[in-house]
């Protein structure tokens, strides 16, 4: 349309409408030449009341496996040059190749769901150690995890089952954060890693690895090594000037110092059984400061006894009375669900009620007996169809159970092989004993 106008014009106009053309592309062509000079006059004079060039972070490195942080409600970069408590989704970038050519991905929050609050005893908040670490190495001190955010359609996630010690000074690398193979995870897009983190101090700068070294089994002796450890301040060589305190963590993450554990060894005992263990270390630097260090939870803790040793799992019982009502018992110590331990596993697993290959045999009266027998006890009257539900889980170990009474062990008697069954939770094994003989052997 507008060719076919112009073609018009000119031939209204003739030499004049050249002309008058001709003049166009030169007030237009000085009209762009001045927008130009307009334009950069207006920069440069931006830069000179500024004082010069403004360094704005947006984080952009390129670096493997650095961190920046993403505005949940703008989905921008958070500047980390004035943020004072900076929060968002974390963002890890992958540059496996190190061309600078990689991309951001996000963590997943996998194992690191809030579970509790600072404020509520020794109750673990999981995530804490490693939102401080993420905060430590983006430049700030302490931090606090958030969970469940969203991703982008066009993100993926880089780590999954993140876990950090909390003293390291990065979360990726070698001798760095554990975390599932790189890639791998089982997140869906609401499951993103975030953190607000707190002003940056110097007074608590240590990072490095805080080793347990030594076996996990009880009776058995454990390390804390801390020459891994570094400190900007300057850490003391002075064995005398460190402290430790060795602490236990059970199932629900529950962190409980162990009464007169506070040397640099401690020898695992009964009560650490199937816990996990860990160890703080405390010092003063040399500028004054006081430091604390804790290491990975190693474990869980396993028993020493031989492989095929039995205990019983206490039950919460229930006896019809003969006026209608329920009354429900703890079970005393000779009753309860069967548990065989699993020395290649390191866990006690149950014992399935199916017979070997008739459903009417199954956990009877000979497999009661040999079980109280090897427990220490005598007598034996079966259990079957306990719910095996509770914390912690218990596995099967033997399905298919079937003894004629002689046998010394459970695992003497004939059953399928070890770890193979069809079992559901609800057809867990146990025994009502009676009172142990003279001749009970605490070492069974």
């Amino acid at each position: 349309m507008k060719i076919a106008r112009l073609g018009k014009l000119r031939n209204h106009l003739g030499d004049k409408g050249s002309y008058v053309i001709r003049i166009g592309k030169v007030v237009t062509r000085a009209l762009n030449i001045s927008r130009v000079f307009i334009v950069a006059a207006g920069l440069l004079l931006g830069l000179l009341l500024m004082g010069g060039p403004a360094e704005v972070n947006t984080q952009e490195t390129n670096v493997e496996g650095d961190l920046r942080l993403v505005d949940m409600t703008t989905g921008n970069v958070v500047s980390l040059v004035i943020a004072v408590a900076p929060s968002g989704r974390l963002e890890m970038f992958d540059d496996e190749d190190g061309d600078g050519t990689g991309e951001w991905k996000a963590i997943c929050d996998d194992y690191l769901g809030v579970l509790g609050t600072q404020e509520k005893g020794n109750l673990r908040v999981i995530g804490r150690q490693e939102a401080e670490v993420a905060c430590r190495q983006l430049g700030y001190s302490g931090g606090t995890p958030i969970t469940g955010l969203t991703l982008p359609d066009d993100m993926d996630y880089l780590l999954d089952n993140l876990e950090c010690a909390g003293s390291e000074a990065r979360i990726f690398g070698e001798g760095k954060c554990r975390h599932q193979p790189r890639g791998e995870h089982d997140c869906e897009s609401q499951r993103a890693f975030g953190v607000t983190c707190e002003a940056a101090t110097s007074n608590d700068d240590a990072v490095g690895r805080l080793a347990i070294t030594g076996e996990t089994k009880v009776r058995q002796t454990l390390t804390a090594d801390h020459t891994g450890i570094t400190d900007e301040d300057g850490k003391p060589t002075e064995e005398t000037s460190f402290s430790y305190q060795w602490i236990r963590v059970d199932n629900y993450w529950n962190e409980i110092e162990i009464p007169g554990a506070t040397s640099s060894t401690y020898v695992l005992q009964d009560d650490d059984e199937e816990n996990w263990i860990k160890v703080k270390l405390i010092f003063t630097d040399d500028a004054g400061n006081a430091e604390e260090v804790f290491s990975f939870e190693e474990g869980p803790v396993y028993t020493d006894k031989p492989d095929g040793s039995l205990r019983l799992r206490p039950l919460r019982l229930s006896y019809d009375l003969d006026d209608g009502a329920t009354l429900s018992v703890d079970s005393d110590q000779f009753t309860g669900m069967v548990e065989i331990f699993d020395e290649p596993g390191r866990k006690w697993k149950g014992v399935c009620d199916d017979g070997a290959e008739d459903e009417n045999l199954g956990w009877g009266t000979e497999e009661a007996q040999v079980a109280c027998r090897q427990l220490g006890y005598s007598g034996g009257i079966p259990i079957t169809e306990i719910d095996g539900t509770t914390s912690p889980p218990t596995y099967f170990l033997l399905d298919g159970v079937e003894c004629d009474g002689t046998e010394e062990k459970l695992l003497d008697c004939e059953h399928a092989e070890r770890g193979i069954h069809d079992c559901t939770s609800l057809e867990y094994a146990g025994v009502f004993c009676d009172d142990p003989d003279s001749n009970d052997d605490s070492s069974r």
